[in-house]
């Protein structure tokens, strides 16, 4: 039997708010818990609150097989959460444990929660994004640095934070018209998240999808979900039910979006679970707009619709994410787990696709 430890960031639902967005609600918590039990495993889960707390979690708990990592930070330093550093910092710790880890490796997790240099890798890897600058508050000087993103971008530009998930930071005001806008929308910003760096890019008006896999090599890319509402995916949206649809083998679509999403994932170097949000601009042409490593995996996340779409059970789904971590580190997954995630592998073979390395381009 295995052992598992399960690291998440919980709070009350009426903490869900402002820098605690990313975490989980204990509902998710206890669901993706039995999930992982009826794979075979015993699970030690522990609510990530500090860097003390889970050294002292780790020094007296029965040495893991591996950290099934949800954890975004911790919760006693809510910057964490949010500025794009406690995703690394936790698996970094795990390291010098010497405890495998679920989803991507450190460096894979730095660039996908600093959306600059996630646009930046895949600019390198030749791979679509918009026209983007990244605002430094905490050097001074913001109306200049303003000045110089709308004299190279022009307007409409869309405001974001250049850490965190979960659409944090983002709002129908991100989406700016004009300098005054611009300016508002910024030091709204840095009022809720302090001086960190801001990413303001060209503004797409088309329609959003978004695109999740499961494993490595080879990866599972599930149907992608193609939203048919064009207003911004705000927290509030997500919350919502949306017109939604999604796009199976069938639909060329599906070959387009999967065979770039495969890109994505060869680029960043990630692994298990990944989500790819992408957008059209007017004329249809699509740019990748954020990549996340660590996607949502309650009930009702984007990655787990899809999966729930290919045919699978929401615990056949976390299973598979643990079983394909597991095969990455030469683990033998538990009788109990190959027996519950053998389906799963017949029902996701129209989904299978195979990585290859990508060619790196100049700058």
């Amino acid at each position: 039997m295995l052992r598992i430890l399960f690291l998440f960031n919980a709070v009350p639902a009426r903490e869900r708010r402002g820098p605690y967005s990313d975490c989980l609600s204990w509902e998710t918590v206890r669901q993706i818990y039995r999930a992982l039990l009826e794979g075979g495993n015993e699970v030690y889960p522990v609510n990530v609150r500090s860097r003390h707390q889970l050294e002292k979690s780790l020094s007296r708990l029965p040495a893991p097989h591996l950290a099934f990592v949800l954890a975004e930070g911790f919760l006693d330093e809510p910057h964490t959460l949010y500025d794009g550093s406690g995703a690394a910092t936790v698996r970094f710790l795990l390291q010098q444990y010497g405890i495998p880890t679920s989803h991507s490796p450190t460096a894979a997790m730095e660039i996908c929660r600093h959306k600059n240099l996630t646009y930046q890798v895949l600019q390198q890897h030749g791979l679509p994004v918009p026209s983007y600058r990244v605002l430094e508050p905490a050097r001074g000087l913001l109306r200049q640095q303003l000045a110089r993103a709308v004299a190279e971008l022009g307007f409409p530009l869309f405001v974001k934070p250049n850490g965190g998930g979960n659409s944090i930071g983002i709002s129908d005001a991100s989406v700016v018209y004009d300098f005054s806008r611009l300016e508002r929308q910024v030091n709204s910003l840095r009022e809720t998240l302090g001086e960190l760096p801001v990413l303001v890019e060209k503004y797409l008006p088309g329609q959003e999808f978004t695109v999740g896999l499961i494993g490595r090599s080879p990866c599972y890319v599930l149907p992608p979900l193609a939203f048919l509402s064009r207003e911004v995916r705000t927290t509030t949206v997500k919350g919502k039910p949306n017109e939604i649809e999604n796009i199976f083998p069938e639909d060329r679509r599906y070959n387009f979006l999967s065979e770039l999403a495969v890109k994505v994932l060869a680029a960043i170097g990630a692994k298990d679970a990944l989500r790819i949000d992408l957008r059209s601009d007017s004329e249809g042409v699509v740019y990748i707009i954020d990549v996340n490593g660590t996607p949502s995996l309650s009930p009702m996340a984007s990655l787990t619709t899809m999966a729930m779409a290919s045919g699978l059970r929401y615990s056949q789904f976390i299973n598979f994410i643990l079983y394909q971590s597991l095969l990455e580190y030469g683990l033998v997954p538990g009788g109990k787990l190959q027996d519950l995630v053998a389906p799963a592998l017949g029902l996701l073979h129209l989904y299978r696709r195979e990585t290859r390395p990508l060619q790196v381009f100049s700058a």
